[in-house]
């Protein structure tokens, strides 16, 4: 059995310019259309950061420093949709959280929990830790070129303690003082939101669907510093035409200290419906 400790609604908006101009056609209406669906899908980061007031309600503060997150994200998002996150205790003291359109159509599925994940030790480490330069030009990620294996270039992000709390601003939509001020913490979604990052440091694809992601923080994660992000492909596979990668970034801090493991598991090659 489980129990409601928290929940959150919101009405879900397009995050993002409605081009075809933009990285990832498949957030636009036209471009999500060449692919069959009804409407621009919200980025699954963005969906997943309006998450963030239930989850702190629930399991505190805490848990943004050493807590982690397992969730797969089950239909699109589209603009205007009210999304409500309930999260809910199990009499064994596990927590679930589900975030689920008006009509009961869950979109994102998933669980949480204070400390390590037992699946800590499955996420690959990077070894290759030095930043450089944004490819130019980027290339075409394919099935035939697609790192598996590799270390990928790493990147470095310099994030502003006004950029976090323009996230938390405009795509979170979250008011909350942790966002802000000299000591402001890094938005949940915006972490999440460093694999897509990292893999268009290098390559390019035209639509991509963040379809999972196992996130674990490891320290706390402040603004007004330079990050670096570090990662891995680790695996691939073909899913009803679908192309999907499993991709293990790190963040470390500037001081070089390990912040966040995340594995997002992404179609890079989305089939027409």
């Amino acid at each position: 059995m489980t129990t409601q400790v928290a929940e959150r609604s919101i009405l879900a908006f397009l995050d993002g310019e409605d081009s075809l101009e933009i990285d990832n056609i498949i957030h636009s209406t036209a471009g999500a259309a060449q692919f069959g669906y009804s409407g621009p899908l919200v980025g699954g980061v963005t969906v997943y950061a309006w998450a963030a007031p239930a989850i702190v309600d629930a399991l505190g503060e805490e848990w943004l420093d050493h807590g982690w997150s397992d969730f797969r994200l089950r239909r699109p998002v589209y603009p205007g949709d009210e999304i409500t996150t309930r999260v809910s205790r199990s009499d064994e003291g596990g927590y679930e959280f589900t975030m689920a359109k008006e009509t009961g159509e869950v979109c994102i599925a998933g669980t949480l929990g204070l400390g390590d994940a037992e699946w800590l030790g499955d996420l690959a480490l990077p070894q290759r830790r030095d930043p450089v330069p944004a490819a130019d030009p980027t290339t075409l990620l394919t099935p035939e070129n697609l790192p598996l294996g590799e270390d990928m270039p790493p990147m470095a992000v310099p994030i502003s303690v006004e950029d976090a709390e323009s996230y938390a601003d405009d795509l979170a939509r979250d008011p909350d003082s942790r966002w802000r001020g000299a000591d402001a913490r890094l938005h949940i979604g915006w972490i999440a939101g460093r694999p897509t990052r990292l893999l268009r440091h290098t390559w390019h694809y035209s639509a991509g669907i963040h379809a999972a992601s196992r996130i674990q923080q490891r320290a706390r994660a402040r603004a007004g510093q330079t990050l670096t992000v570090a990662g891995r492909i680790t695996s691939a596979y073909q899913r009803k035409e679908h192309e999907y990668a499993l991709n293990d970034v790190a963040i470390f801090g500037e001081s070089g200290g390990l912040l966040t493991q995340i594995r997002q598991t992404s179609i890079y090659q989305v089939a027409a419906r």
